[in-house]
């Protein structure tokens, strides 16, 4: 592990269990994410994309320790997470946070935005009422919610999607977090109030030079404005890693080059010139998925390969890319 990586994630595994026989033995399992393995240095920002149950979000309720691996290890700053007891881990708490997909859902409807935001410094500081007044206003102010008096009495359901969005991630930055999760940020809202919510975000990781910014989405657009490197999931693996810009403009692994070609273009003629083969087909079962390459099913390279055996990593111009078309380069 490099002395730089605040997050080393190794050989990660979540399997759920999805079906008993008649005297409750696990029969099957979805295997959710299998076998991921990645670093995240200081300071830098991941994005991790791929298509709807691809494993993106479960892989970081795992790493969060939000739900319990089935196998594999997460550092931390050099500590292994899975090892921390109750205590532990609540003391780790402040330094990792989430802003989850749904921000109705993760925000209590029974209380206000004030107690919802005291909350934090009430759990895990020694602040006086005053004082955590005080940051609580600064925290309105600093996420776009000015003045923050209208919006200290409201409740949840009496704010818009966006200032709901907006009171999540001013929660998840109370405490200047280390890592900062944030899943599918902005999916939930209006297009119009999409770039808000980025730019915000943004400036959030400007403000947090030390902070490790680790993005989830199915857009591979989003990613490319703001993360400096992507790490691409299919089927509950990891596909192909590498610096954002170098996948953008040159994918390695088929299905990253069908995930950029469903990127919407305005111009119909750009959009016919494109040489890249668009996706098709249905994500395979994660209860019983295919032999070798997960892939495989929809690819239109396939070779015999391919459907035997799983791919090793092969480093390609600087990334990591799990596909036979590089075994000889």
């Amino acid at each position: 592990m490099k002395n730089s990586a605040l997050l080393h994630v190794i050989n990660l595994k979540k399997y759920f269990p999805a079906g008993r026989s008649f005297f409750g033995t696990v029969r099957s399992y979805v295997k959710a994410v299998d076998d991921v393995s990645f670093q995240v240095e200081k300071g830098s920002s991941l994005g991790i994309v791929g298509e709807s149950g691809s494993g993106k979000t479960t892989l970081a309720r795992v790493i969060l320790r939000l739900i319990e691996p089935t196998s594999g290890t997460v550092y931390f700053d050099g500590v292994n997470i899975f090892s921390l007891d109750k205590n532990e881990l609540r003391k780790l708490r402040p330094q990792i946070q989430m802003v989850f997909q749904d921000p109705m859902a993760s925000l209590n409807p029974r209380k206000k935005i004030k107690q919802i935001l005291e909350q934090v410094y009430k759990l895990h500081t020694t602040l006086d009422l005053k004082t955590i007044n005080e940051k609580v206003a600064n925290l309105l102010e600093r996420v776009g919610l000015t003045p923050p008096e209208l919006f200290l009495e409201r409740y949840p359901h009496e704010l818009s999607g966006g200032q709901r969005q907006r009171v999540c991630i001013a929660r998840a930055i109370a405490l200047n977090p280390r890592l900062l999760i944030a899943d599918e940020p902005v999916s939930a809202l209006d297009v119009s109030i999409r770039g808000q919510i980025i730019n915000l975000l943004l400036d959030i990781h400007r403000d947090f030079p030390e902070m490790v910014y680790i993005v989830i989405s199915h857009d591979i657009a989003l990613i490319k404005s703001i993360c400096e490197d992507t790490l691409v999931m299919y089927a509950g693996k990891v596909v192909e890693q590498g610096k954002t810009e170098d996948i953008i403009k040159k994918p390695l692994h088929p299905y990253t080059s069908m995930l950029l070609s469903a990127i919407p273009v305005p111009d119909p003629d750009i959009a016919k010139s494109r040489d890249r083969p668009t996706i098709t087909g249905e994500t395979p079962s994660l209860i019983n998925p295919p032999p070798g390459c997960r892939f495989h099913t929809r690819c239109p390279y396939a070779i015999e390969k391919c459907r035997k055996e799983p791919p090793p990593f092969y480093n390609v111009e600087g990334r990591e890319v799990a596909c036979y078309l590089y075994e000889k380069q």
